[in-house]
């Protein structure tokens, strides 16, 4: 991205109120006052729980937007950020390298000091949601029996500046599922902040798992950036028509690879077969429609592509471990 012809902005004036108080008992999503300026407009909802912070953001940016940050509060919390969509390139103060953020990706950073830089270009939608967690707790949350864990949480408690991979993570179906859990949960009072913790924790896991797998595996052959537009593009599609069938001859035709580049190159890119993926996004979806929807077995199982329902309760039980009527209910 060639930074110029960037309107600069104080970080400050796109956070929510919130953000900088202290955490509160709260356990339902705040809309806060939308921003309406000639760079564009954000929207914002947080939850701010005792030791985690939950903060959407849905903005359009207009024109080219440098987000700076100079001034501020001490950061004490590590922070996730999850790209439902659009681009950011970033720089934190601290890390010798900086993000790129595009659309499916995720990754964290804990930064002591605040000095940050955003750089948006004028894009139709930016969707992000931001979960912040209290050092200390994320420490207790790393067990020191193990390299990996007993490394990150030193960094932590000595207060330096960390990130996950400098390349960014892709977010799998179940993390997608997770995501939607949290902006979407039914309870409410108590019971709804011990779901959302519990789901927050679940991101983390599944985070730090995906980046522990990075790092025990073999470095991928660089995919050049137009297999890589071609490969998000592929991504992108499946999760818009995984309902219906799809093979691997006709995928290869529509985005322009060969089969063979089709299966290595997705592989390497997000961890996973294309088949694999499809399958998982269906089975999310599944659970979504039994839970959120009250849907019947019979239903769900045609929506994801499945003739036979007892082919779908089957493959639904390997995945979750429950049969679906049961899940429903």
């Amino acid at each position: 991205m060639t930074r110029s012809n960037f309107i600069t902005v104080d970080y400050a004036c796109v956070l929510p109120p919130a953000f900088h108080t202290p955490p509160s008992d709260q356990v339902e999503f705040a809309t806060h006052a939308p921003i309406r300026t000639e760079w564009g407009t954000v929207d914002v909802k947080d939850m701010v729980l005792p030791e985690i912070r939950v903060v959407a953001f849905d903005s359009q940016v207009n024109q080219n937007l440098h987000l700076q940050q100079r001034e501020g509060w001490e950061s004490n919390t590590v922070d996730t950020c999850i790209f439902l969509d659009g681009t950011i390139e970033s720089d934190f103060a601290g890390l010798t390298k900086g993000m790129v953020m595009h659309k499916g990706m995720h990754n964290f950073v804990y930064k002591p000091d605040v000095g940050q830089d955003h750089y948006l270009t004028a894009q139709e939608r930016l969707n992000v949601l931001h979960l912040s967690v209290d050092r200390l707790y994320y420490c207790d949350l790393l067990c020191e029996k193990e390299r990996w864990s007993a490394s990150l949480k030193e960094k932590l408690l000595n207060r330096q500046a960390v990130s996950g991979a400098m390349d960014n993570m892709q977010m799998s179906p179940r993390m997608f599922g997770t995501v939607h859990d949290i902006m979407n949960c039914t309870l409410s009072g108590n019971l709804r902040k011990i779901v959302i913790e519990a789901k927050v924790l679940e991101l983390i896991a599944m985070q730090l798992d995906q980046l522990v797998k990075r790092d025990d595996t073999v470095a991928v052959q660089k995919i050049n950036s137009k297999d890589q537009d071609a490969f998000y593009a592929l991504r992108d599609f499946l999760h818009q028509s995984f309902t219906e069938d799809h093979s691997l001859k006709n995928l290869s035709r529509t985005f322009g690879l060969n089969e063979f580049k089709l299966k290595k190159g997705f592989k390497e890119l997000f961890g996973t077969t294309v088949f694999d993926y499809l399958h998982d996004l269906k089975m999310e979806h599944a659970r979504r429609m039994l839970q959120d929807a009250g849907a019947y077995v019979n239903e769900v199982s045609g929506m994801v592509g499945y003739k036979n329902p007892n082919h779908f309760s089957t493959a639904f039980k390997r995945k979750f471990g429950i049969n679906p009527a049961q899940y429903r209910n």
